[in-house]
């Protein structure tokens, strides 16, 4: 008996998409995922009086599923003015299509001179960029910190 190259061609792919899609579907809906790698960084930040107030970048975060890393990266300590100021930091997840079922969590926490915190947080289940943004009005001089987490969830 002779099989010719490619006879079970046509029924091989639709058996390896199936499984394929079962293994994605698992992946992406599975309930509890696992932490893999958590990246912190923290910077300073001085509250002055007669300093101009405004929006101060803090850093960035990213995960990146195909290098398996996961960094925080603060910018360099902040001088800022007492009254309204606005603090960023830029969120990356680095995944890479849609059978990498990496989620990327991050969070940015600043604390005031008096140590209260302010903080937001985002989920990424997606490749995508986002800033985090934390707003208040700082009433006294002094020193205050930051916080930049990154996690990594399969």
């Amino acid at each position: 008996m002779t099989i010719e190259p490619g006879t079970y061609a046509g029924a091989m792919i639709p058996a390896v998409l199936l499984i394929a899609l079962a293994c994605m579907a698992v992946t992406l809906f599975w309930p509890d995922g696992e932490v893999h790698v958590i990246d912190t960084a923290r910077g300073r930040i001085v509250f002055c009086e007669n300093v101009a107030t405004g929006t101060r970048p803090l850093g960035r975060a990213w995960i990146d599923s195909d290098l398996n890393e996961t960094v925080a990266f603060p910018g360099a300590d902040v001088v800022t003015g007492l009254g309204k100021n606005t603090f960023t930091a830029t969120s990356s997840n680095r995944n890479y299509g849609p059978f990498d079922p990496v989620r990327a969590s991050f969070t940015l926490t600043v604390r005031d001179a008096a140590g209260r915190p302010y903080s937001e947080s985002v989920t990424l289940d997606r490749a995508g960029t986002k800033t985090l943004s934390v707003s208040f009005v700082a009433e006294e001089a002094g020193e205050g910190e930051f916080r930049i987490s990154a996690a990594s969830i399969r």
